[in-house]
């Protein structure tokens, strides 16, 4: 059987009935002089597919390998840099600085809310005894 002719059974098989509703024509066949190419047009993924011991095999294409080695050595680095944290780091918990600074903030927040509270109360011991030296008559109050 020629390539042409186990490309085509190859297809055929690809697309059976079943497959064929469930996947229309998700694969798209191309034939090279050295196999054929298979694109599947719902990923992008390219593979280059050569007749090997009386079957076919399938690799992907080699910028597409080299892409996914590329991501797959920054994934290892990522995980690395991730094992190596402490416990407390991969908890999230904060650092005594990130501590020192909200507790900073919250003195000041108190801070200025306790002036605040301590000025409102002056002024409000103010505004009553300036009622108890000069009380308001009813008339007065409600002209």
């Amino acid at each position: 059987m020629n390539r042409t002719g186990l490309a085509l059974a190859l297809s055929i098989c690809l697309f059976s009935a079943g497959t064929a509703l469930a996947n229309e024509a998700r694969y798209s066949m191309t034939e090279t002089g050295e196999g054929f190419l298979r694109l599947d047009t719902q990923t992008g993924e390219v593979s280059h597919c050569r007749e090997k011991a009386g079957g076919f095999s399938c690799e992907l294409a080699a910028d597409e390998r080299a892409a996914y080695d590329a991501e797959i050595a920054a994934l290892s680095e990522r995980l690395e840099k991730l094992e190596a944290k402490t416990p407390a780091e991969r908890a999230g918990i904060p650092t005594e600085e990130e501590l020192d600074e909200a507790f900073g903030f919250f003195e000041k927040m108190t801070k200025r809310f306790a002036r605040a509270a301590r000025i409102f109360g002056e002024e409000m011991q103010s505004m009553d005894e300036e009622l108890q030296q000069n009380p308001l008559s009813n008339s007065e109050a409600n002209p």
